[in-house]
């Protein structure tokens, strides 16, 4: 029911019922809803909406132009109730209508007092009211305002345990002058949070030092609902009163060493975290240098070829690069080039530093652990392959500070009815000791005695050594290292691979790391000739084809880094219309020289094994047209010329 006479003209309103007409129809720009409306309806165009919004004086307003226009069309209060109805303008409508008190037609679910929200989920509730002046919305948790709920419906992502209590919705009704006429509330209901199961947010750190007399300090964090129980143990073995998501032991000492984790639980699901290798810090050691040598026997002459060891080489000498060693990779030798190897690798062994062997390839076990090389006979004996012993006796001899061995081998036996010489080969005894230092050894297998190791199908890197490539560069004692690569492994094979068994064997005492650093002052002579005879810096020189007078430049680099015995040449500057070949000078008893797809390339193994230059041959559609030689062999680091003494 209108409060005013409906056939009353507009300017016939009080003068504070029509100036709150213009305020609200101002606001929020209502006055341009029932403009359209009526354009639409008198079929104006959009220029008299425009004309409307230009202001003539100060005092102009779009509202109170509009009511001019709509009071010189005789527009009455009856219409305008009419019109501002019809573009749900309740708020002005409230102004000339009279007071239809607040009533609540939607409430909040009746279905019950309680409901239940997972975490994760959304929270929906609606709340709907009619009446004059329109219905104003306020949502509130346990009586606290929710900030931008304003609507007749809430709806919120339930993220946080805190947000479990009661919600309710109060309704209120506001005149044109910021009065409150009515307030009605909806039925309170009560959100609880569903069960959700653990989920570990954050785990103990994996590896953990602590100096004696310390306090230790482990944390871990769950999410779930019920909160979660918490209960700590050490190597397995629960631990009394620690029972909090923070573990504290007071006083460390070595009996607290060891592994440790969390078993987290509420009523849905439980969970333990990783385990966090925790060991008493000690003296930090230092290397006078850090040397590897990594030899990866690939293809063999009268074995099965692999297909796994120089990428396994490649991975290992990559991270030693990272942790300071100087690393010698080398990749498909002979019996004597191992040989020559191993003796030059040993002979910079000098007190004081870290030496690391990593042979990849066919091994076999008779007694002793033997190497392959790849010129080994089909019926090869001992003295064909290169034995521990003999790899020991050159290493400890100086006694480096740390000595590690790593053979990534098989260590079955030879079968006697392929092989039976070798049951009759009485073999070389090789003595090792160092001279002062007794405690720095460190064997390390990928199987165990007699057992057989395995290469996967569709794997690029062999088992062993993508598990030990994930501790290399972990800041804790070596012998820690291979404990962690063993468990590794077991925890992955499956099958007939449960053979594969790695072991390791000790006599280092002190708490070697791998990451130790390196000493800056005193380098000895001998660490600066392994640098020396090592460096393989990329060559360009110029080359000549006399016959044609064509000239062109070649590039002498790595074929395939870290190896220093896969040499690749290369020819730029060079017209693509003429055809490039390679040939060694002289016959080699294994062929070491391979065209590359690309044009103008080829890369060498063992370079040093030519007798002569490499021929490089010109020739223009097939026909040769002039040659020259490029003495490769003088141009490689000078190691390689030592291999074959």
């Amino acid at each position: 029911m209108l409060k005013y006479n409906e056939d009353l003209s507009l300017e016939q309103l009080p003068l504070d019922v029509y100036e709150g007409i213009v305020s609200l129809l101002n606001k929020d720009n209502s006055w341009k809803t029932l403009a359209q409306y009526v354009a639409e309806k008198l079929d104006f165009t959009s220029f008299w909406i425009n004309n409307l919004e230009n202001k003539n004086t100060q005092n102009d307003s779009p509202a109170s132009k509009l009511l001019v226009e709509l009071n010189i069309r005789l527009c009455t209060v009856g219409i305008l109730s009419t019109l501002l109805e019809n573009c749900n303008l309740n708020n002005v409508l409230s102004i000339i209508h009279t007071t239809e008190l607040l009533k609540i037609v939607t409430d909040v679910d009746d279905s019950t007092n309680n409901l239940i929200v997972s975490l994760g989920h959304k929270l929906s509730l609606t709340c709907k009211a009619q009446g004059l002046p329109p219905p104003v919305y306020q949502w509130y948790h346990e009586n606290v305002t929710l900030e931008g709920e304003t609507s007749d419906e809430l709806n919120i992502p339930i993220h946080s345990v805190s947000q479990r209590g009661l919600y309710q919705c109060r309704v209120c009704q506001i005149d044109h002058k910021g009065e409150q006429i009515d307030e009605k509330c909806s039925r309170p209901v009560f959100v609880d949070i569903g069960p959700t199961p653990v989920r570990i947010e954050k785990e103990p750190q994996p590896y953990k030092n602590v100096k004696e007399g310390d306090c230790l300090v482990l944390d871990c964090e769950a999410d779930c609902y019920p909160p979660p129980q918490y209960q700590w143990y050490r190597d397995n073995v629960r631990l009394d009163n620690q029972t909090s998501k923070v573990l504290r032991i007071e006083q460390f000492s070595t009996k607290q060493e060891g592994k440790y984790h969390c078993h987290i639980i509420n009523p849905i699901s439980e969970k333990c975290t990783q385990r966090s290798t925790v060991l008493m810090e000690l003296p930090k050691q230092k290397a006078v240098a850090k040397i590897a040598l990594l030899i990866a026997n690939e293809n063999y002459d009268n074995q099965e070829t692999l297909r796994t060891p120089r990428n396994d080489v490649a991975k290992v000498a990559k991270i030693l690069n990272r942790l300071g060693f100087r690393t010698i990779c080398l990749a498909d030798l002979t019996l004597v080039q191992m040989n020559n190897a191993i003796k030059i690798f040993c002979d910079f062994l000098v007190e004081g530093t870290y030496g690391l062997f990593y042979f990849a390839g066919h091994g076999f076990k008779m007694q002793e652990n033997y190497m392959l090389s790849i010129d080994a006979p089909t019926d090869y004996l001992r003295k064909d392959a290169i034995c521990e012993s003999q790899l020991l006796s050159m290493g400890l001899r100086d006694d480096p500070s740390l000595f590690v061995v790593i053979l990534d081998m098989c260590q079955t036996i030879p079968l006697k009815e392929c092989n039976p010489k070798i049951y009759e080969e009485v073999p070389p005894i090789h003595e090792y000791k160092g001279r002062k230092n007794l405690r720095n050894l460190l064997q390390a297998y990928s199987t165990s005695s007699y057992r057989p190791c395995y290469e996967r199908m569709g794997k690029n890197y062999g088992f062993y050594a993508a598990h030990l490539c994930k501790y290399l560069e972990e800041s804790i004692p070596v012998t820690k290292v291979f404990e962690q690569v063993g468990k590794s492994i077991d925890t992955w094979l499956k099958g007939a691979e449960r053979k594969q068994i790695p072991m390791f064997a000790t006599t280092v005492t002190k708490p070697y790391r791998l990451t130790d650093e390196i000493f800056q002052d005193n380098v000895p002579e001998k660490i600066k000739c392994l640098e020396k005879i090592t460096s393989f810096p990329k060559i360009t020189m110029d080359i000549h084809f006399q016959q044609t007078g064509i000239n062109c430049k070649a590039t002498i680099s790595q074929y395939l880094k870290p190896y220093l015995n896969l040499v690749q040449v290369s020819l730029v500057d060079l017209s693509e219309k003429w055809e490039i070949n390679f040939f060694n000078s002289v016959h080699a008893k294994r062929n070491n020289l391979f065209q590359c797809s690309t044009k103008n390339k080829c890369w060498i193994l063992n370079p040093q094994n030519n007798n002569g230059p490499l021929v490089i041959s010109l020739l223009d559609n097939g026909v040769y047209i002039g040659a020259t030689l490029l003495e490769v062999n003088k141009l490689v680091p000078r190691l390689l010329s030592k291999l074959n003494q």
